[in-house]
């Protein structure tokens, strides 16, 4: 058996030093390391079909959804279906941009410019025809102004020489009744299209972000309430940083087989501050011995950069998740008062639960919850946090979409 080092006289303060430690690693980590169950509240449901009410969904599996939720109202984009339906936490619909091309005639009170002459509408209730060609992305700000990420004409795309891609995105407008105003292009209002559009967000100061990328750059544009152009971020994704613990600062650096992906941006303004997250998983790339044939790729590890949205400059960084076989891969999915939401477990069809995390800018986790979904949820179609924190999302059923939210507050 083996004897303890310690002589008889010492034990008692190394005992006490012991329950020490071990009471300030458990303050330390206690509220990241225990997992809370938070109350799910399933709000309303969509069932699918082309009516001014329903889901279309398209008959590849390819769907195409996005939601916004502000103050407890929703705009929900069906990309499939062509149209946005703006819909309260009880499912009324309140209003609908949609395509007559593909949708019939709403029930719901057209705008002004198509109700017959002596006709009444019902209060604040419209149904506006618009003509989209592949809608992606949505955002709405205070006003209730919507921007709608929509694909141009072939005939209206551009070659850009700076990113080295072709360009056919345009962010719409569509202000008070539906009516629609100067679509968005890289310069402002009537601008050169955008590369592909990867998120459209409205800011709380009341101005817009627009997250492009080609196969060179990704590309943060941030405009004002007018659709004044404010500044353009552009990140060459040849030279992306790497952490010095992996092995170096850049992802290009000769020699180094370490491969940065870009997993997530979020952009955040207050005031006239505009910042930039910038979520980054690192990947080791295995060679065999003349370093001439790749044997594998091993996650090793998640970092966030926080960057001022109009020069670059990094503000801080915050290391997320060690790597390693087993790692789980967190992701971004919004920020809120200073609150990074990380999600765990991925938004696989089939999964009963997801994990969340909130953590600050100094990379603690301050607590954990476990979010249950509602039986019979095959798939995660969005899934968001609101600037006040709500977290919410789209989930499709077998026979339907449901919007729900989780409070743990």
């Amino acid at each position: 058996m083996r004897r303890s080092i310690l002589a008889a006289g010492a034990a008692p303060l190394a005992l006490a030093a012991a329950m020490l430690l071990a009471a300030v690693l458990l303050a330390s980590c206690g509220p990241s390391r225990r997992v809370r169950n938070i109350v799910r509240t399933d709000l309303f449901s969509l069932s699918y079909g082309v009516a001014e009410n329903q889901a279309a969904l398209a008959s590849g599996g390819a769907e195409r959804f996005d939601v916004v939720m502000r103050e407890g109202i929703f705009h929900i984009l069906n990309g499939t279906g062509r149209k946005v339906m703006k819909l309260s936490s009880y499912g009324d619909l309140l209003a609908l941009l949609y395509d007559p091309a593909v949708s019939p005639e709403p029930r719901l009170d057209k705008a002004d410019a198509q109700r017959a002459e002596g006709a009444q509408a019902a209060q604040g209730r419209y149904a506006a025809p618009v003509s989209f060609l592949a809608p992606s992305r949505i955002a709405v700000d205070s006003a209730q102004t919507i921007y709608v990420a929509d694909r141009m004409a072939p005939s209206a795309r551009v070659f850009d020489q700076q990113t080295g891609s072709w360009c056919d995105g345009s962010v719409r407008r569509f202000g008070t009744q539906g009516a629609e105003l100067a679509p968005l292009g890289q310069e402002g209002p009537g601008g050169t299209p955008f590369p592909t559009i990867l998120s459209v967000d409205a800011m709380e100061n009341e101005t817009l972000s627009i997250l492009s990328a080609s196969e060179s750059f990704v590309l943060v544009y941030h405009f004002g309430k007018a659709g004044n152009l404010l500044s353009v971020l552009r990140l060459a994704r040849e030279s992306l940083p790497v952490p010095e613990s992996l092995g170096g600062t850049s992802a290009a650096k000769p020699g180094k087989r370490i491969h940065a992906n870009i997993d997530g941006i979020q952009a955040t303004s207050q005031g006239a501050d505009f910042e930039v997250a910038l979520k980054l998983d690192y990947y080791r790339e295995g060679l065999s011995a003349g370093g001439e044939v790749s044997t594998g790729i091993e996650y090793v590890g998640s970092w966030i950069y926080r960057l001022d949205g109009q020069s670059g400059a990094e503000k801080g960084r915050i290391a997320l998740a060690p790597g390693g076989g087993d790692a789980d891969i967190p992701q971004l999915i919004g920020i809120s008062g200073g609150i990074y939401y990380f999600l765990y477990g991925g938004q696989d069809r089939g999964a009963e639960s997801l994990m969340l995390q909130l953590t600050d800018e100094t990379g603690k986790a301050q607590a954990r919850y476990r979010m249950e979904l509602p039986d019979g949820t095959r798939e995660v179609m969005a899934l968001k946090v609101s600037a006040k924190g709500q977290v919410y999302a789209l989930l499709g059923a077998g026979d339907a979409i449901k919007a729900v939210w989780w409070d743990y507050h």
